[in-house]
């Protein structure tokens, strides 16, 4: 290649690198100023640490949390920690289902998972607990997912807790 043809690819790789660079650098705008992102943020930690403190405050009531809109919303399982949470300022969701009980479920098809035949426990990708929904969702390689949910059909690993079994688009994760 002679030297102008490689100054020529140069400096187009170059040009490439810059606008594509240039692609990723925030938009100006109200939503995107130094002032706004940095109100987003201690917007989110001061909701991060008030979870934290209704958490805390609640105890066995507490199910899960999660931000929407800007608001904190609490999974409960009581009238009287839904008031708490409604007089801290978050937005309170009354489920039947518990941290402690999702955590328990979360432990029990970890177990299970690791004692399945035939590849079907590296076939699960991912459990997933919801205090939202009262749920636990495992995510199944699509090959194995017919026989991961007939198993957990007979078994029930999650006990009373009700498991949700989907078609998995990611990666394993290690047993």
């Amino acid at each position: 290649m002679t030297s102008r043809k490689m100054a020529a690819v140069v400096l187009a790789a170059t040009m490439t690198g810059a606008l594509g660079m240039s692609a990723c650098a925030p938009q100006d705008g109200p939503e995107t100023t130094p002032s706004a992102q940095s109100t987003s943020a201690n917007d989110s930690s001061a909701l991060l640490t008030l979870n934290d403190s209704l958490r805390n405050k609640l105890g066995d009531a507490y199910s899960d949390s999660w931000i929407e809109d800007n608001q904190l919303h609490v999974a409960v399982t009581t009238d009287a920690a839904a008031a708490i949470v409604a007089e801290a300022g978050a937005v309170a969701t009354l489920v039947t289902i518990d941290a402690a009980q999702l955590e328990t479920a979360v432990q029990a098809v970890s177990k299970w998972q690791a004692n399945l035949p035939d590849g079907q426990g590296a076939a699960i990708h991912k459990i997933v607990p919801d205090g939202r929904r009262g749920t636990l969702t495992i995510y199944v390689a699509s090959d194995k997912l017919d026989a991961v949910a007939k198993a957990a059909e007979t078994d029930k690993p999650a006990g009373d807790v009700p498991l949700v079994i989907k078609e998995s688009t990611g990666l394993a994760t290690a047993l």
